[in-house]
């Protein structure tokens, strides 16, 4: 589950909000592409205030793009810090700097399967096939991403 953080946070605003019950036991993978450090802060703090953080097993994190003000000589926050303070005490295992999204090769990164992250080893593996056929039982997570308003696709 996953993607833009300036694209996932806002959606969650919107009829087109994944339910909340999508991201139990989610690997939450997200990217910074573009904007201001602050909002590197302020996004992943609506996912805790939401209760997103409360549900996910695990984050995956992408290389920071074109974000002004992070990890400048100045002394501001790095991308690191500023997650580890929104996470506060919780036992979620982070994955950090994945060559995931946009920046760099920009592997595939299925929605709706099963992940195995070992921040250890330093890998995201996905122990299911990415394309299946289709069935039941996955809540309207998928099919809610991938729908769009009327008149727009």
């Amino acid at each position: 589950m996953g993607g833009v953080v300036n694209r996932i946070v806002p959606a969650q605003a919107t009829p087109f909000a994944v339910p909340l019950a999508c991201f139990d036991g989610a690997v939450l993978f997200r990217e910074e592409l573009g904007g201001q450090a602050s909002y590197v802060w302020s996004y992943p703090q609506i996912l805790r205030h939401s209760g997103i953080l409360d549900r996910i097993s695990g984050m995956v994190v992408g290389v920071p793009e074109a974000i002004d003000g992070l990890g400048s000589p100045e002394g501001s926050w790095t991308l690191a810090e500023l997650l580890l303070d929104v996470l506060g005490d919780r036992a979620i295992p982070v994955l950090g700097n994945a060559e995931i999204g946009h920046p760099g090769p920009n592997p595939p990164t299925p929605l709706g399967i099963r992940a195995a992250l070992d921040t250890e080893r330093r890998t995201l593996s996905l122990p299911e096939r990415a394309v299946r056929a289709a069935r039941g039982g996955d809540r309207g997570c998928t099919r809610r991403l991938n729908r769009a308003p009327k008149g727009r696709g």
